[in-house]
């Protein structure tokens, strides 16, 4: 394992909570996957006892009258990861301290750090016009959402923490999608970039009331333009731009954020014009505090990789050399239908495995198993996070 591998380990967790410090002088995790994974276990194990937890029963008489009973306990522990601070050897084997939402940390710390420079998110980006126009008009809007489009892909790929791409079109008919060979698109995230008019989603830019001496100059700049063979022009247009990033899994919205704008005041023409530099100028600003927002909300974040597949020597993810895998990396196979909230239950370890690399592609790689349960559930929503 590489120098990085020394520096203490992330459980990649969705789950909303707190960011965790961490330090390179900290002892690295056990070589033998068997108690690696064994400690790993006991780290989760350790933060959920912290917590609170509930315990349901239910017990029910069969046909036969044989009867049943059923016990599920769950935590309602609230991480965004899970660092191992140590790990000591004892009787029942290898243990783990861990740091849970009580500890807070700045975005300088190693993990994070080392999170951030070596992981890329992946996700296709989509467009979306919500604005009724025709004409010359309606190619302005369609000039606009191209400008955003471009502008934000162009700032991503400067902070290189995310990967955009167009999303696939797949034929709706299958004899097309078979004769084309098309597939869906796999990677984890989707990102929708909307036009909105003003008020859709009750976000409306705010404007000073006019007065009568207001009102005034504008009806005389109108008879002014008119004297004068000026074009007319048209009033300030208010509207609303939109980005949403959803989980492409489970479709569950990740992050989202409105900002209302204003199209500037124009002169009415047939034919094409630039778009105001006021407007791009404010475009661009808006463009910024996305992306900041984006870093804040997913910066410390380990990556998740879903399983697509489950073939003779293991199981395909939607993560790859574009996200920054690598062969022999190791990962933490999870199913999140049981992971983290049902730790405490006695079946937990079934739900959970260490696995490698051993193929990579550009947007997927092969895993294969170094630790875990004999026989895996094949149910489930199974994930794959790096250390």
């Amino acid at each position: 394992m590489s120098a990085v591998r020394f520096l203490p380990v992330l459980l990649s967790l969705s789950l909303a909570g707190a960011s965790l410090s961490a330090f390179a002088a900290e002892p690295p995790l056990p070589t033998d996957p068997r108690k690696r994974l064994e400690a790993l276990q006991h780290a989760l194990i350790d933060a959920a006892m912290a917590s609170q937890t509930r315990v349901r029963s239910a017990a029910w008489v069969d046909n036969s009258g044989q009867l049943h009973e059923n016990t599920r306990i769950t935590s309602d522990m609230k991480v965004r990861g899970v660092r191992v601070l140590t790990h000591l050897q004892n009787e029942g084997g290898m243990a783990g301290a861990i740091v849970s939402d009580s500890t807070r940390a700045t975005r300088t710390d190693e993990a994070c750090q080392a999170t951030e420079q070596r992981y890329r998110r992946e996700a296709t980006l989509e467009t979306a016009m919500r604005i009724a126009s025709v004409g010359t008009e309606r190619y302005d809007w369609t000039m606009l959402l191209s400008q955003v489009r471009a502008r934000f892909v162009s700032q991503t790929a400067v902070s290189r923490k995310w990967s955009l791409s167009s999303p696939t079109r797949v034929p709706e008919q299958t004899y097309e999608r078979l004769l084309t060979g098309v597939q869906p698109d796999q990677m984890p995230y989707q990102m929708l970039l909307e036009l909105l008019p003003s008020g859709a989603l009750g976000v409306e830019p705010m404007r000073l009331a006019r007065d009568r001496a207001s009102g005034s100059a504008r009806a005389t700049r109108a008879v002014l333009n008119y004297l004068n063979d000026e074009p007319p022009r048209r009033d300030p247009i208010p509207f609303v731009i939109r980005l949403s990033v959803i989980e492409r899994s489970s479709q569950v919205l990740m992050w989202q954020d409105t900002v209302p704008l204003f199209y500037p005041e124009s002169e009415i023409k047939s034919t094409s014009q630039p778009l105001p530099p006021g407007l791009l100028s404010e475009l661009d600003r808006v463009l910024h505090k996305w992306h900041d927002r984006l870093d804040n909300s997913f910066g410390c974040k380990p990556q998740q990789f879903n399983v697509l597949q489950e073939n003779a020597n293991g199981w395909t993810i939607n993560g790859g050399q574009t996200a920054g895998l690598s062969i022999g990396d190791q990962l933490l196979l999870i199913n999140r239908e049981h992971l983290p909230a049902r730790i405490l239950e006695a079946d937990s370890g079934q739900h959970m495995a260490l696995v490698e690399v051993i193929g990579i592609k550009s947007g997927s790689a092969l895993i294969k198993k170094l630790a875990g349960p004999k026989d895996m559930s094949r149910s489930g929503d199974w994930v794959a996070t790096p250390f």
